[in-house]
């Protein structure tokens, strides 16, 4: 039976495409960017970017944005960071089904949690946001243990924090390496967030696929089947 659900957080409950479409005016102001594209032509390509190297490190979406030509002159990364961590400080943009469906969740009695990777101040400053804090039983954000998903000691944490047995929680989650085989190996429940649509071949499937945060609860109540 489960008793919980817990969840990550960028790509399953916070709308990064959304959040980096309502960055590009900032972009302008702090870099020297293409005045040839439109603010949607950057848009597009910086989320084709952040999605397709979303895995593998802001450095690659910064490559790929100077190798596009939306980077001008000399940007440097150091600085493309903090400009990440300022403002996504500041704006947050959320999927608009996420707190009617934890709130649903926590009205079926089920318990919420929150495991993000991350460091302590940026990953909360989403959370408050969002307005994501108060919808959760328990929040770890990774970088205040030195543990990062996949390993299993930080699931085990947020299991005990909870209270129940791994085989009562269930994992949501895009990542198919950090969040589901992480979760799975774990002994948790796993649902997919198929918000990205990036899988990898060699990674058993999760249990349950969803497309959008309001699939969430008959995914879980279906585990229950």
């Amino acid at each position: 039976m489960i008793k919980a659900a817990v969840f990550d957080l960028d790509h399953t409950l916070f709308d990064r495409n959304g959040t980096l479409k309502s960055l590009v005016i900032a972009l302008r102001k702090e870099f020297q960017v293409n005045e040839k594209m439109t603010d949607e032509e950057i848009a597009a390509e910086w989320c084709y970017a952040d999605k397709t190297f979303v895995y593998s490190g802001w450095e690659y979406i910064f490559g790929y944005l100077k190798e596009k030509g939306i980077l001008l002159g000399s940007p440097d990364f150091q600085d493309y960071c903090e400009f990440l961590y300022k403002y996504f400080e500041l704006i947050s943009v959320p999927f608009p089904e996420t707190v009617p469906m934890l709130e649903k969740l926590r009205g079926l009695g089920y318990k919420t949690g929150l495991i993000t990777n991350g460091n302590h101040k940026l990953q909360y400053a989403k959370i408050r946001n969002l307005e994501l804090s108060g919808h959760f039983d328990e929040i770890i954000v990774t970088g205040d243990y030195g543990i990062h998903k996949p390993d299993r000691e930080i699931f085990d944490i947020m299991r005990e924090k909870l209270g129940f047995s791994a085989d009562e929680i269930v994992y949501v989650g895009d990542n198919p390496v950090n969040d589901i085989e992480g979760a799975r190996n774990a002994g948790w429940h796993t649902i997919w967030m198929k918000s990205t649509g990036f899988w990898l071949d060699e990674i058993e499937k999760a249990e349950r696929e969803v497309f959008t945060v309001s699939e969430v609860i008959d995914a879980v109540l279906s585990l229950e089947e």
